[in-house]
């Protein structure tokens, strides 16, 4: 079939009300003690570790938008980080967009991979021809390499809220709630293992402009290089939203991240952007910003240039820059 293409914190509030109690003598009651944050301090010495990481685990939500450019373009953009959207959108393509058997349920198919390897497919679809609403696909990778990228694991997805034709048209909404079991994406000397469940939620409006929303209750990632663990994180109620316009692509995120590094240890923040990533045809972000809270003490990473970053550190958390830093993009993504 011609035209095939298919795409593929939250701060917890603590209200503390204190009743006024009408005590004999006339005296008035004790304030509370201010809250107790959870969270981790950033401080001169951890500030661009700590950023660093933020990023990464940004860029596992956040570069969706950019792996859905990839897909409408053909343009493959170049990221130091590795997005785990990307993939599912790749196995679903390839799990729907047959020219040999059909997807039918109740049938399991196995078929290779582009680039070697296999996938694994167990569906229950309404129609042959097209994605329909509650269509669930099951896709285990064993070993499947596609664009230089090879998966392992389980992929499990449901469809919802479709319209129009997701196959063969430039014109479509979806909604895809996806599940991962054991899944791991290696690209070069990088791999990410990632357990927990993804909403993606899709609007293509033509050839080069679309959005996605990216959401979910926990993502837990594992970050390795060169076969040795840099990073255990866990994403706690995340959102990201992107768009693409032609080459220009944009995303926003928001979530609680926790988790463990040999550098940092056991860390909690809060991350948000300030100002969305914007990234111009390939390479990385030319413009945005990003802020990481911890304990009374932020770090807010500022794109200085295409090739460059800045990192301002408040020490009390208040807005006070007391430090600043600039780093090119590769070391500063090499600062986990």
């Amino acid at each position: 079939m011609n035209n095939r293409h298919f795409l593929l914190s939250a701060t917890a509030v603590l209200v503390l009300s204190a009743c006024g109690g009408g005590g004999g003598g006339g005296g008035g009651s004790t304030p509370p003690p201010p809250p107790v944050s959870t969270h981790s301090p950033v401080t001169p010495a951890n500030a661009t570790r700590v950023a660093s990481n933020a990023y990464a685990a940004a860029s596992a939500i956040g570069d969706s938008s950019t792996s859905l450019n990839g897909f409408l373009t053909g343009v493959s953009v170049g990221r130091a980080n590795i997005s785990v959207v990307s993939p599912v959108l790749k196995l679903v393509k390839q799990a729907y967009a047959r020219d040999g058997q059909p997807l039918l349920t109740g049938v399991t198919l196995t078929e290779a991979c582009t680039g070697g390897g296999t996938i694994t497919i167990d569906a229950t679809v309404r129609s042959q021809d097209t994605i329909s609403n509650g269509d669930a696909v099951k896709i285990t990778a064993n070993n499947c390499v596609e664009d230089g990228d090879t998966l392992n694991g389980v992929l499990g997805t449901t469809f919802s809220n479709i319209t129009g034709d997701m196959l063969n048209s430039w014109t479509w909404t979806a909604t895809m709630d996806a599940r991962f079991t054991q899944f791991s994406i290696r690209s070069g000397s990088e791999t990410v293992s990632v357990n927990g469940d993804m909403k993606i939620a899709m609007i293509q409006t033509n050839a080069t402009t679309s959005s996605v929303t990216v959401s979910g209750s926990s993502l837990q990632t594992t970050e390795q290089r060169s076969g040795m663990n840099l990073a255990s994180r866990n994403l706690s109620d995340y959102s990201m939203t992107g768009s693409t316009r032609g080459s220009t692509v944009t995303s926003t995120a928001s979530f609680t991240m926790s988790g463990n590094t040999s550098a940092l240890g056991q860390f909690s923040y809060s991350v948000r952007n300030l100002q969305p990533f914007v990234t111009n045809g390939t390479g990385m972000p030319s413009a945005g910003a990003l802020i990481v809270e911890g304990a009374s003490s932020s770090v807010t990473l500022t794109v200085a240039s295409a090739t460059g970053v800045r990192l301002d550190l408040s020490a009390k958390g208040d807005g006070v820059i007391t430090q600043t830093t600039n780093l090119a993009w590769a070391e500063f993504l090499m600062s986990i």
